[in-house]
This record gives structure tokens, C-alpha cells and sequence, in this order.
């Protein structure tokens, strides 16, 4: 139990270590640095989220296997709601607050996209029920970031039903199967449920696979034993995502119409005239517009390598990170799981908040250094202490509600932790 915890523990630090990079180029000055991470995003962003995915699949099935009543049901979704909302909520009002309310008055080199419609009332009471995934397009937009709750929500939803129809691992498959192409039907009808939700869906379901079925619990060959394997068979996914999911992105510099300045790095809005077009050609013989090819290709991509990444993560994971690694390393990754959740929901408005106090340091290059090396490491610090502070508080209401009961916690291992 202690090794699995330990293992889990990297696994949630490695994903949270792999997503903000991803999101802190829109706070960088220097040029080289928004391009260099700019270029990476596509990979760090989705190999982290899908992680935690696969991570959240997986610890609900090790915690949560047998669901056979509406009891069972509305004891696991309160579960996960109180684990997953309070800080949540801070979040939204927080990100209101600096990106929409006092966003005129600071000065954090970073705008907020679609802000006045992304902030409307409407919009915001959306988020605050966690339907913004359910809701949009037609109805909702996400904000940044705070997508993903909304996206684990409706995943969490979908959960007990599957767990409650499936007997075996093959009618799992086949009902998830059913889900999503019910859900992609309703999608196409009325226009909601965000595209996110059909990308990160099956890398949800392999998660709960992986708990159930054991998969790669035992070693498939002598040869992959070897740690200088098992680290180089973990840097292939690395440099094959590098090559082929942002591709598009390189490839487009080969085309004479492309162009990359800082402004369109920024904003995403590089285009090639050719590459587009070949696309929409294959996508018109298919009978499909270039857009729904194009997320085809890119979610089918993704889900192959967030595949290949996870299962070669969780192998490390399980086989080399134990009770008797580095202590000090040991305490590191569960010091950044626990502070992972507060970590992800508040990076943005911290680091514009970091941004808009420290206009006084002029020289780019050190603005950067000091994000990296003192932002960063205060943004771990605050975010662990706020979510031990929240997990006390809650035990506490718990232990005032349930005197007679004594209280018990599963630690990091609980699904709930994502």
C-alpha cells in the first residue's frame, strides 16, 4: 500500500510539473523562452492532463470497484463533489476577480480571452454548477484552466452507471463505448458536450482498465527490467509526441506562407495555406469538414501516445518508486501531489498577480529567472498550506457533524484526489 502511494504521489507531481510550463509562457518576457515553451505546450499540456486522467480512473476503481446501490451512488458523489468544489469555487472567484473585475487595474501582461463574455453572470453560474464541459459550445465557454474540473465532473457523473452495468471488463468496454458515441449523437444534435470530452474520455476508461484487469503489474520481458531501458523507453513517447502531435506546428515553418512571430505564438492563430488545404481535400472526399478531420487525426494522436506515455509512467512508477527510494525525493513528490490540486487551479491568477507587482524589474531575462526560481517555488509553498488548510477544515466540520464516529482518511490513494 505505502509503495503504491509513494508511486502515485510521482505520478500526480510529474503531471502537475508537466502542465505548467505549458501555461507560463504567457508570463515570460523573454522572446526565446515564449517560443521554446510555446512549442512544447501542445505536448506538456495533454500528456499532464491526460495523466491525471488516467491517475483518476484508475484510484476511483482501486477505491470505488463495487457500486450496487443508489446508496453507493450518492455516498460517492458526495464524496467527490465536497472533495472537488470548495476550492473550486475559491478558484472561479478568484480568476473573476483578476482576470475580469480588477483586470483594468493590473498590469500582468496578460488578457484574459473573451473576457466579457466568459465572466458573464450567466456564464460564471454555469461553471459554479460544473457544467461548462456539458454545456459548451451552445451554452457555455470554459475559462481557461478551469475547464478540467468541469470535464472530471462529468466523467465522475458517468462513473457509477458504468461501474453498476458492467460485470466484466468487456461489457466496460462495451458500455463506455455506448456512452460516448451516445453522447457524441447528442453532441452533434444540440450542440454541447465540449470536444474535450470525446479526446480525454478514453485515456478515463483505459485508467479504470489498468485497475482492473492488473494490466502491467507483471514485468512482459526480461529486457525492460533494466532501468536505463525502462528511462529510454519513457523518453520515446517524449520525442515521437514531439515529432507527429506538433507537427503541425513545425512542419507549417517548411511552407513559404507560413510565418511565426510572438504575437501569433501567443494567440495560436499560425496557418499554412498548403497544409490546410491537403486536409481539407481528404476531409471533402470523406464527406467531413477540415475542422472535424483535423480533431479525428489530433484526438486519435493524443490518445495513442497519452496511451503509451501512462503505461510506461505507471511501469517507472510501480517498479522503481517505493518505500525504500530517497526519502528526500520521496517527500518532494508527496509535498507537490498534495499541493497539486491547489497548484493547478490557481497558477494562472497567481503568476499575473506575480507578474502585475514585479513591473519594476525592467531587465527580461531576469524578470524570467526570478518566475522560475522564486514565483514557482512560492506558488508550490502557498498552494501546499491551502490545501492542507482546506483538508483540516473539512475534517474538522466532519468530526463536529459525526461526534460519535471516528474519522478515517485513505490518503493520496483516494480517487477523489484528482
Amino acid at each position: 500500500m505505502k509503495n503504491r502511494i509513494i508511486a502515485f504521489d510521482f505520478l500526480r507531481a510529474l503531471a502537475i510539473v508537466m502542465i505548467i510550463p505549458a501555461h507560463l509562457s504567457n508570463f515570460l518576457s523573454t522572446s526565446y523562452g515564449k517560443l521554446a515553451l510555446y512549442a512544447a505546450d501542445p505536448y506538456f499540456a495533454n500528456m499532464g492532463l491526460g495523466l491525471f486522467i488516467f491517475m483518476s480512473g484508475y484510484l476511483l476503481y482501486y477505491n470505488n470497484n463495487t457500486i450496487h446501490s443508489f446508496q453507493n451512488v450518492l455516498s460517492f458523489y458526495r464524496k467527490r463533489l465536497l472533495r472537488i468544489f470548495p476550492l473550486y469555487w475559491a478558484a472561479i472567484a478568484v480568476f473573476t476577480l483578476v482576470f475580469f473585475i480588477f483586470a483594468p487595474k493590473i498590469n500582468s501582461g496578460f488578457v484574459f480571452p473573451n473576457a466579457e463574455h466568459v465572466f458573464s453572470f450567466y456564464n460564471v453560474i454555469v461553471h459554479i454548477l460544473g457544467l461548462q464541459i456539458f454545456l459548451a459550445p451552445a451554452y457555455a465557454s470554459p475559462m481557461l484552466t478551469l475547464y478540467f474540473i468541469g470535464l472530471i465532473i462529468v466523467f465522475y457523473m458517468i462513473y457509477p452507471l458504468m461501474i453498476m452495468l458492467s460485470k466484466n471488463s468487456k461489457q466496460l468496454v462495451f458500455y463506455s463505448s455506448l456512452i460516448f458515441i451516445g453522447f457524441l449523437l447528442i453532441s452533434r444534435t444540440f450542440n454541447i458536450i465540449d470536444l474535450r470530452f470525446f479526446m480525454f474520455f478514453p485515456i478515463f476508461v483505459f485508467g479504470i482498465l489498468t485497475c482492473k484487469e492488473s494490466l502491467f503489474e507483471e514485468s512482459i520481458t526480461a529486457v525492460i527490467k533494466r532501468p536505463f531501458v525502462q528511462v529510454l523507453l519513457a523518453t520515446l513517447p517524449v520525442m515521437f509526441v514531439l515529432v507527429i502531435v506538433i507537427g503541425s506546428r513545425t512542419t507549417l515553418l517548411l511552407d513559404p506562407s507560413a510565418s511565426l512571430t510572438i504575437e501569433s505564438a501567443g494567440s495560436g492563430t499560425i496557418d499554412s495555406s498548403m497544409i490546410v488545404s491537403m486536409l481539407g481535400s481528404v476531409a471533402n472526399s470523406l464527406g467531413l469538414s477540415y475542422a472535424v478531420l483535423k480533431f479525428i487525426i489530433d484526438s486519435v494522436l493524443l490518445n495513442l501516445f497519452m496511451i503509451m506515455f501512462c503505461i510506461l509512467e505507471y511501469r517507472i512508477a510501480m517498479k522503481f518508486i517505493n518505500n525504500k527510494f530517497s526519502s528526500s525525493l520521496g517527500s518532494a513528490f508527496t509535498y507537490t501531489a498534495t499541493a497539486s490540486y491547489c497548484i493547478y487551479l490557481f497558477h494562472r491568477p497567481f503568476l499575473a498577480l506575480w507578474n502585475s507587482i514585479t513591473t519594476f524589474i525592467s531587465n527580461p531575462v531576469l524578470h524570467d529567472v526570478v518566475i522560475i526560481f522564486v514565483a514557482l517555488p512560492l506558488l508550490f509553498f502557498i498552494s501546499y498550506h491551502l490545501q492542507v488548510f482546506e483538508l483540516n477544515l473539512k475534517k474538522s466540520f466532519s468530526r463536529e457533524s459525526t461526534p460519535s464516529k471516528k474519522s478515517s482518511s485513505k490518503g493520496s490513494t483516494d480517487g477523489s484526489s484528482k
